[in-house]
This record gives C-alpha cells, sequence and structure tokens, in this order.
C-alpha cells in the first residue's frame, strides 16, 4: 500500500513545527522533507494537501525563479480549495531588512503577480491563486492567504 499523502505542511517549521504537520525543512525535515522548499517536486501529489503554512520563511527565499518555483509548488500540491498562508516582514521595516538572511522582500503588491491582479510584461509561467485574506499586523508583518485558482 503507498504511505499516506500529506494534508497538512509547514514550510521552513524549523524546530517548532506544528503538531501534526509535515515540517519542510532544510535542517528539521525528516526523509524527503527535509530540503529547502524551492527544492521541487515535493514528495507528494498533485491535489494531495489541504493546507500549506509558511510563516517567517519566504522572505529566506531569493526573488525571482525560486520564489515562483515555491508558488507554484505549492498550486500544484493542494487541491482544490485547499489554503495558502504566508506570513512575512513588509519592506521597509527593519524586521524586513535587518536579518542578513533575508534574500528577498515583501510588499502587498508582491501578491498581486500570484493574483494575476498585475500582469508582467513577459512570461513568468506564475500560475493564478485567489486572494481570501490581507491584513498587516503590527505596522510591519503581512498575512495573506489564498487558493489555487484551479
Amino acid at each position: 500500500m503507498a504511505p499516506a499523502q500529506p494534508r497538512l505542511i509547514e514550510i521552513g517549521g524549523g524546530t517548532i513545527c506544528t503538531s501534526g504537520w509535515v515540517n519542510l525543512d532544510p535542517v528539521h525535515g525528516e526523509g524527503n522533507w527535509r530540503r529547502r522548499a524551492q527544492a521541487t517536486p515535493w514528495p507528494t501529489g498533485p491535489n494531495s494537501v489541504s493546507e500549506i503554512y509558511a510563516s517567517h520563511v519566504m522572505e529566506h527565499i531569493p526573488f525571482g525563479e525560486p520564489r515562483v518555483v515555491v508558488m507554484n509548488e505549492a498550486w500544484r500540491v493542494l487541491r482544490p480549495g485547499g489554503k495558502l498562508t504566508i506570513v512575512v516582514p513588509l519592506f521597509p521595516s527593519e524586521e524586513a531588512i535587518g536579518d542578513p538572511y533575508h534574500v528577498s522582500y515583501w510588499v502587498e503588491r508582491s501578491f498581486k503577480y500570484f493574483t494575476h491582479e498585475i500582469v508582467p510584461n513577459a512570461e513568468y509561467n506564475v500560475k493564478q491563486w485567489e486572494q481570501l485574506e490581507w491584513r498587516v499586523e503590527g505596522g510591519w508583518e503581512g498575512h495573506w492567504v489564498g487558493k489555487p485558482c484551479k
């Protein structure tokens, strides 16, 4: 019998991954889940995941293609109606630019490329998302929730 597909994935859960979630993490992930988020494909099938949570990890994924690769892979593995929650420090806050390990910055507009509210004059091969929620907490922390348009 094939192993059960994960229903919940936490990207970069580190040492505090939520109980019951698969930890996709290059240091603390287990087995095939010990990897960077941009090392795709993830070890699960299409439409096999109910929810993905990424808190304070997306700013550690480089701008450009690596960011698109992670978003497209989340789109691939999420079930129709599944959701992705991203929490990031927003530029130009000290929380965003003060950490020497942050390799990309996020603003509200960053998410509009994934909802196709902004369409670049180039082919980025970005899968389309529907934004379910956007809020800013503490003046610096962006919370975005979306689901894949399938």
